[in-house]
């Protein structure tokens, strides 16, 4: 009996073809011609964790998306289907993805079909306004962001976050299709979205306009009205009081903020050519630029997201001579036996001065900072665990080893610094072994991002911005994040638990 009904299960990552189409004419017929097909990373939180569907042969489910606006259909077909016996039935398909595509997704064929086909489409823009323009090898792209309380773009959103959980390990979705949707809640949420653009279409028709993929970021607001307020004498974001949390005297929008990147998809087709880290650049750059955001996080990275944010973050911190003039101080003695490790190893109070101005999260920031002062130690020197480059001899080899050990010491200090109450709970040999462990392995994953620094090939892009025509293996960090939190919003509560890719 197993055995039978083994043959009616399909695996859901090969059932789900997603597609980028859009409209166009052959012969005088009107029809629809597919750009991009690409097969979803999961399907569990439709599915079930098994990733199967029961009850159906030659099961193909094609999720299309026009590839403007982002308007789904679904196209369910199959050979065969399972007659239920008893309690034993096919999956309800249409159940299952009621929970995360709106209805019009659901309507027929040839409704999607001639609501793509309309020609007025080929003259609408994207939702919200331009952000950015981009050119790169002769080709357009552009970025536009709006906020979720705006119609058009919360519309955009509804149509394409299913995206999120076949993309992202965990991701959930913004706007569960039946809640209710609060009003200030929307006001918080921004959404950038990445266009290609044509030239000009060979269709008139077609909306010049090819989505590639998109960006969530959650204010996360601080009513005190004072950056100071936002660290404690922990060096941990502050808490504000429910008091000023529930004051209505001011309106939100005249309050410091946190702007936390919340999802983040590029889509298969476009993955590889570098417009991740042109749509975090962009993004990181529209923050930055803003007065009222005191500081830019990010909500549970993946370690693919990890990477480009170190390298395009130290990328955008060595255009700035008050990064790159770091050292360390190699007057600093190095402790004997058991006396305390020297607090001038660098100065904290300067660098927190200028992480406020980049705004840059504390654990990222001093992340970045151990990194660019290892760039400066010869790698003959280093004890870095991979291969970097060919060694050589070595000016002032004392000196630099001194300097070497310093910077040991200051990521030492870090670790502990992050994990010291799980640390404390261990017998001092125990602790020394596992914060050298990790010191090693933060060295290797730090020689591992100055590689790829040096070796990315730099895109060159023109960018304008304003409205029209502004138009690992990551963690060898591993060994010690994997048993004790290193996270720099420890005290920040979640919006939305969602994850990146």
């Amino acid at each position: 009996m197993a055995d039978a009904l083994a043959d009616w299960s399909t695996d859901s990552n090969t059932a789900v073809n997603i597609s980028l189409v859009q409209p166009s004419a052959e012969a005088g017929v009107s029809t629809v011609t597919a750009l991009h097909t690409f097969n979803p990373k999961w399907t569990y939180p439709i599915f079930g964790e098994e990733e199967r569907i029961f009850g159906y042969n030659g099961l193909k489910i094609n999720l299309k998306f026009n590839s403007s606006d982002m308007r789904p259909g679904l196209q369910i077909t199959y050979t065969k289907k399972f007659k239920a016996v008893g309690d034993t039935e096919p999956t309800d398909l249409k159940a299952a993805l009621e929970e995360f595509l709106p209805k019009a997704a659901f309507e027929k064929t040839s409704v999607f079909e001639a609501a793509i086909s309309d020609p007025s489409l080929a003259d609408l823009t994207p939702p919200g306004e331009l952000w950015q323009s981009l050119e790169v090898k002769n080709q357009k792209y552009e970025i536009w962001k709006g906020c979720l309380a705006d119609l058009a773009v919360r519309q955009m959103i509804k149509r394409l976050q299913i995206l999120v959980p076949l993309f992202i390990e965990g991701g959930t979705l913004l706007l569960p299709p039946g809640q209710d949707e609060d009003e200030e809640t929307l006001k918080r949420w921004t959404a950038f979205f990445l266009y290609k653009k044509n030239a000009a279409a060979i269709d008139s028709n077609v909306s010049p306009y090819n989505f590639m993929g998109y960006c969530t970021v959650y204010r996360y607001y601080l009513p005190t009205g004072s950056v100071e307020r936002t660290q404690n004498s922990t060096g941990k974001p502050a808490e504000p009081s429910n008091t000023e949390m529930l004051s209505t005297e001011l309106a939100l929008s005249s309050f410091p903020c946190r702007s936390r990147i919340s999802q983040f998809v590029i889509l298969p087709p476009f993955q590889g050519g570098g417009f991740g880290s042109r749509l975090y650049k962009s993004i990181f750059e529209f923050y930055y630029k803003e007065k009222q955001t005191v500081e830019i996080t990010l909500e549970d990275p993946n370690e693919a997201f990890d990477d480009m944010r170190d390298i395009n973050d130290l990328a955008f911190l060595r255009t700035i001579p008050e990064f790159t003039s770091i050292r360390i101080n190699t007057k600093a003695s190095i402790p004997r036996g058991k006396r305390p490790s020297p607090n001038d190893i660098v100065n904290l109070e300067s660098l927190e001065k200028f992480r406020l101005k980049v705004k840059i999260a504390p654990r990222q920031f001093y992340r970045l900072v151990e990194m660019q002062l290892l760039s400066l130690i010869p790698t003959d020197i280093r004890q870095s665990l991979i291969l970097e480059r060919p060694k050589g001899p070595v000016a002032d080899r004392k000196a630099k080893e001194h300097e070497y050990h310093l910077w040991q010491i200051l990521v030492k200090k870090r670790l502990y610094r992050h994990n010291k109450q799980a640390l404390a709970q261990l017998d001092r040999t125990e602790r020394i072994d596992k914060v050298d462990q990790a010191l090693g392995a933060v060295e290797a994953d730090y020689a591992r991002l100055l590689l790829s620094f040096d070796e990315r090939s730099k895109p060159k892009a023109r960018a304008t911005n304003g409205k029209r025509p502004r138009t690992k293996p990551r963690s060898l960090d591993a060994p010690i994040e994997e048993d004790f939190e290193e996270d720099e919003e420890a005290d920040e509560p979640s919006s939305k638990k969602v994850k990146f890719t």
